[in-house]
């Protein structure tokens, strides 16, 4: 299932966001490339958080919040978080260092306020320790829900992180975003906002953990 991406140049901007992918550049066949290029639900958050004042997206993201972008490619939503409050502090992770590397560049300009780590989803002890270490108080995903076959761990990688998420996803296959929803509903995630109408068959939703024990 291949995502749309709007932005194929390797420079770009959202807003007063300055960004770059490494999607055309030479690549190893075996290597997961989804993260290389900007897809069209984080673009979308974007906009969203910086061009669209009166979006109700946009009080999803508390000032002052520590962030974590889950599946970060080159960081276009993290930057925009980044970029629209400057009290915010964003972890970038993503499996690929390639694209974490990006990440930290197109966040510089941000400097100590953003970092980024390894993380890869399923991997329940490494997102423990993060949510130890960093203590998210809100994850986002944008455009990470395409692949059934990624369901359990990423949601099980979102439960262990402990913290509300604001997931953004392009709607291509119906059955493919009714089946991921199904998932995070049995994880013990609580549906709490949603937003449908962003153009471009974008969804916008935020979800609340159960957290108790009994």
């Amino acid at each position: 299932m291949a995502a749309t991406v709007p932005h194929r140049s390797s420079r770009f901007t959202i807003g007063p966001l300055e960004l770059e992918t490494t999607a055309g550049e030479l690549q190893d066949d075996s290597e997961d490339t989804s993260g290389r290029a900007a897809w069209t639900a984080g673009c979308k958050l974007a906009e969203l958080l910086l061009l669209e004042d009166k979006s109700s997206v946009r009080e999803w993201v508390a000032p002052g919040a520590r962030v974590l972008e889950l599946g970060c490619g080159c960081g276009v939503a993290g930057c925009a978080v980044a970029a629209r409050d400057p009290a915010a502090h964003v972890l970038f992770t993503d499996s690929n260092t390639a694209c974490l590397d990006t990440a930290a560049r197109n966040a510089s300009r941000f400097g100590t306020r953003c970092s980024t780590s390894v993380l890869r989803w399923g991997d329940v002890d490494a997102a423990s320790k993060i949510a130890t270490t960093f203590r998210p108080m809100l994850v986002i995903g944008t455009d990470v829900g395409y692949d059934p076959s990624s369901h359990g761990a990423l949601v099980r990688t979102l439960a262990a992180l402990r913290a509300e998420v604001v997931l953004v996803e392009q709607v291509r296959y119906r059955d493919v975003f009714g089946w991921f929803l199904d998932e995070l509903e049995r994880a013990g995630f609580a549906l709490a906002g949603r937003v449908d109408d962003v153009g471009e068959r974008v969804c916008c939703m935020r979800f609340c953990i159960n957290t108790n024990d009994s």
